[in-house]
């Protein structure tokens, strides 16, 4: 009752007063509504989230539009062995020759599962989660209980790249390119000998792998190199 006392104070005398005191807060309140309608609008625009990308099997090949952002990622750190550059082509033949190079004489199953598993980055959107590298992984024909018998021989495996194709060379890619700039495809085709201490004979062979590449300027990948975000070694997942 204070508050509506004081307020009667101030009401008008007369209805002319009224009426001008109307228009003139009618007036206000068109005003103040102009001004705070398009910034409302602009912070809806700014917290919208964007459509996430596609899984990691599809990033690669699917489509989609070229500006899907997502937030970069923090406290991203060099791992052991993992290139440092901007030179997607070069990232994705090191990390090639990386799953199909082992040595049972000098490194557990364990030690060898993590040296690549380190340099995978999942991305904000879980698109690529670390099942699909084990399941990939698996696919060089390597496991724990594979590791453990293979160990009795003084088993090793070397690998070399003899031939890559990135990108627009990739029809697969042409066909549906990568759902945002950065993210790059190669598929390269490697030379891979299987050797032991134990057997005198080596076993050479051809295989192909898909790697996925995150580089700047994609807003996933760190500030200044590039970083793993997938790679196939199944042959029905291959990109070619």
């Amino acid at each position: 009752m204070r508050g509506v006392s004081a307020w009667n104070r101030y009401l008008p005398r007369s209805r002319r007063q009224w009426f001008l005191i109307a228009i003139l807060g009618t007036l206000t309140g068109v005003v103040m509504a102009l001004f705070w309608l398009p910034s409302t609008s602009t912070s809806q625009r700014a917290t919208s989230v964007p459509t996430s990308p596609p899984q990691a099997g599809q990033t690669a090949i699917g489509p989609g539009p070229a500006a899907l952002v997502t937030e970069a990622p923090v406290g991203v750190v060099l791992s052991p062995g993992e290139p440092q550059t901007l030179d997607f082509t070069a990232y994705a033949e090191n990390t090639a020759r990386a799953l199909y190079t082992w040595d049972t004489r000098t490194s557990t199953y364990t030690q060898t599962y993590a040296h690549v598993r380190s340099w995978w980055i999942v991305l904000p959107d879980g698109s690529n989660p670390l099942t699909v590298y084990t399941q990939e992984l698996e696919g060089t024909g390597i496991n724990s209980a594979a590791f453990a018998q293979l160990s009795a021989y003084g088993a090793y495996r070397t690998a070399t790249v003899i031939q890559t194709s990135c990108d627009d060379q990739l029809a697969q890619v042409r066909d549906h390119p990568a759902p945002w700039i950065g993210l790059h495809v190669c598929t390269m085709t490697l030379s891979v000998t299987d050797r032991s201490t134990v057997e005198p004979h080596k076993t050479a062979y051809r295989v192909p792998v898909s790697v996925m590449v995150n580089c700047p300027p994609a807003a996933t990948a760190p500030a200044h190199r590039c970083a793993l975000a997938g790679f196939y070694t199944s042959a029905n997942r291959i990109v070619y």
